[in-house]
């Protein structure tokens, strides 16, 4: 389970990301209310901070040589052109504006998980890097958003039914298959035809990738 550290001085909104974090299968193992103390609990090893820069004791952008090598979300009420610009090459992998909705949230941590899909894999093709990068625009009628979310899903559970990712992103059967299947046309996923019950064949989709990144650890493959 990815393990997250949430950096937000006013309490409401730091139980809020917890709430929302937990709910989307995250681990919140601490929250910090100053660059003291988010400093102290980097040593808990988080693989995604979600970091405010308006903190009683300093700037958290202060923060961001320390957070090398870490997933780092910026979320904050600084819109100005120079912190924005401070944030991103110093290394935050997203920048999200006060206010914002949980549709937003729910974007930058599909982005998140996409780059911690990429560990399974020794190189990326170019496609790969634009996909991360930009907010492609898909085939007509797909939203980016959920296109990604199918994504994140797929590379976490390994290998999942139309019906399955349907249940888990709380859309139709016909819905996700649309999905899925412009994501097998574009390369993105692949499907397979797996075998349980006699006669009951299951087509299902996996992330292209290493077999070991693909790997379903619920699931063998039958005869055919």
């Amino acid at each position: 389970m990815d393990r997250a550290l949430i950096v937000e001085d006013d309490r409401r909104v730091a139980a809020l990301h917890r709430a929302f974090l937990e709910a989307e299968g995250l681990e919140v193992v601490g929250t910090a209310g100053s660059v003291g103390a988010a400093l102290s609990a980097l040593e808990l090893a988080p693989d995604l901070v979600l970091l405010d820069l308006y903190l009683p004791d300093g700037h958290g952008l202060d923060l961001l040589p320390a957070l090398t090598g870490t997933y780092t979300l910026v979320i904050t009420a600084a819109k100005d052109v120079p912190t924005v610009e401070r944030a991103l090459l110093g290394g935050a992998m997203d920048y999200i504006v006060k206010p914002f909705g949980r549709t937003r949230l729910r974007e930058a941590l599909a982005r998140y998980r996409a780059f911690r899909n990429l560990r399974g894999r020794e190189t990326v093709t170019q496609e790969d890097v634009d996909r991360l990068l930009v907010r492609r625009r898909g085939p007509k009628g797909l939203d980016p958003y959920t296109r990604e979310r199918v994504l994140a899903l797929l590379g976490e559970a390994g290998a999942l039914t139309a019906e399955e990712v349907a249940g888990h992103l709380g859309l139709s059967r016909v819905t996700v298959w649309r999905y899925l299947e412009a994501l097998r046309r574009e390369g993105q996923v692949r499907a397979e035809v797996l075998y349980g019950a006699p006669g009951r064949p299951s087509r299902v989709y996996r992330l292209e990738g290493p077999e070991e990144a693909r790997e379903g650890s619920r699931r063998t493959r039958g005869p055919g």
